[in-house]
């Protein structure tokens, strides 16, 4: 009876750990302004080359890679002509992508 009663007390440790763990990543969401922010980055992607995301911040501001400064103003110039009409987000940022060593 003692190794019934803990295995049957783990299934249910485990169960419950399992529900909890999915009830807590079916509420983190975007916010508006991480929406916007996707949404423009996903408008400018497929127009300028050479740049990957790094993070939006909850307030849509956006960090991104860059092959170059060229690529990098590039990306900045396109997100901000695609946010023109919509609502006002932090202006992007960039950084040159690191070179393996």
């Amino acid at each position: 009876m003692p190794r019934e009663f803990a295995f049957r007390r783990r299934l249910a440790s485990t169960s419950i750990i399992v529900a909890l763990l999915m009830a807590g990543c079916s509420a983190v969401k975007n916010t508006p302004a991480q929406d916007e922010a996707w949404s423009r980055w996903g408008a400018c992607g497929s127009q300028v080359t050479g740049s990957d995301i790094r993070m939006v911040q909850l307030d849509g501001w956006i960090m991104f890679w860059s092959n170059g400064g060229y690529d990098g103003r590039s990306m900045l110039d396109c997100l901000a002509r695609a946010g023109k009409n919509g609502p006002a987000l932090p202006e992007a940022v960039y950084e040159l992508r690191p070179r393996g060593g």
